[in-house]
């Protein structure tokens, strides 16, 4: 039975191999045929591969047991020092003087949690991890006229699922997508789309985790979810007056970062313009885990302004008169935000 399985799972990663071929389109027909195809083993592959996962985590458990974290963990640990205590004051008072000027608009912020705090009972006995939790807590006191977004129990929720990547310090885009579900209601979104087609890009990707721990025994697959909706949308990318049908870059796949395939990486400026006719602007101040998020937050904003305040330098505040913003989410992973200051320098020129 399991090498029928193990047949059906090189088909399918076959099928997704040439999914990634420039010319996969060439021939429409038979593109619709193996799309259909892949999408029928993808529900029996998944199974398959939670079952093999069950069986290495078993595997994994016990040597965690013995003290024997594998190099990937160890980078993971090695992320966060411990020593070091968040850097954040100064975004955060930067922080509630953005929200002092702006009562009018509906601010939001979230921190997402990394692998080593979710995960962290897969970590070995004693790494030298930082309490994010508690980070976290800190942070979501300190704020003043804005809302504190806490996904650590939707994704603490489905630990047994890929939600982060495994040599990647990024989370997937199934854990950008619980994220998003226990956000939506704040962010102003009762009913969101409940239904994505789903497509797996590649499922070769050596992250960053890979890199450093010099391990190379694993690899992750790279996912796309394209919400199920009527709206349309089309990326502008700032300066470079450049413009794209789309936020995914397939070019990125064929690179050693596959995670870039959002938006092809970071840029100061991006921006998205939709055809959902919300009458909502959306000002996204944001790292690189917004990226994948975007999967999902589009269909329920005319438009969605992408600032990365390490590369941005011009005054945010007239971009949120001229744009006409109706709302702010701040959205980044929790190494950045406590590491970085940024987007305090961003924030603080704006007063000028």
């Amino acid at each position: 039975m399991l090498d029928k399985l193990k047949q059906v799972e090189d088909r399918y990663e076959e099928l997704c191999a040439r999914a990634e071929q420039p010319d996969f389109y060439a021939d429409p027909k038979k593109a619709a045929a193996w799309l259909r195809e892949q999408k029928e083993l993808a529900p029996i592959v998944t199974a398959y591969r939670a079952y093999c996962a069950a069986q290495r985590d078993m595997q994994d458990a016990a040597e965690l047991m013995a003290g024997q974290a594998d190099a990937e963990l160890k980078a993971l640990c090695q992320e966060e020092p411990p020593a070091d205590p968040p850097q954040d004051s100064r975004n955060v008072e930067a922080i509630n003087a953005f929200a002092a000027r702006h009562t009018d608009l509906r601010l939001n912020m979230a921190v997402i949690p990394n692998a080593a705090c979710i995960l962290a009972d897969k970590l070995p006995k004693n790494a030298p991890v930082r309490d994010q939790s508690a980070d976290l807590t800190a942070l979501a006191g300190s704020l003043q006229g804005i809302s504190f977004l806490d996904v650590s129990a939707a994704l603490s929720a489905h630990t047994d699922e890929q939600l982060y990547y495994r040599t990647d310090h990024h989370w997937t885009s199934l854990g950008a997508r619980y994220a998003f579900e226990a956000m939506a209601a704040q962010l102003g979104i009762p009913q969101p789309v409940q239904n994505y087609d789903t497509y797996t890009v590649s499922t070769t990707f050596e992250g960053t985790l890979a890199s450093r721990s010099g391990s190379h025994a694993a690899y992750d697959t790279v996912e796309l979810y394209v919400p199920q909706t009527d709206v349309e949308y089309y990326v502008s990318y700032g300066d470079a007056a450049e413009t794209s049908a789309t936020i995914y870059d397939r070019s990125a796949l064929d690179q050693k970062d596959k995670y870039t395939v959002f938006f092809g990486g970071n840029y100061p400026r991006v921006d998205v313009y939709t055809t959902a006719e919300t009458g909502k602007t959306l000002l996204l101040f944001k790292d690189s885990y917004a990226n994948c998020l975007m999967q999902f937050l589009y269909p329920y904003y005319d438009h969605i302004i992408l600032i990365d305040p390490r590369y941005y330098y011009d005054n945010v505040e007239s971009v949120i008169s001229r744009e006409q913003v109706t709302d702010v989410l701040f959205l980044y992973n929790a190494n950045t935000y406590f590491e970085d200051t940024s987007l305090a320098d961003v924030l603080n020129v704006s007063e000028n």
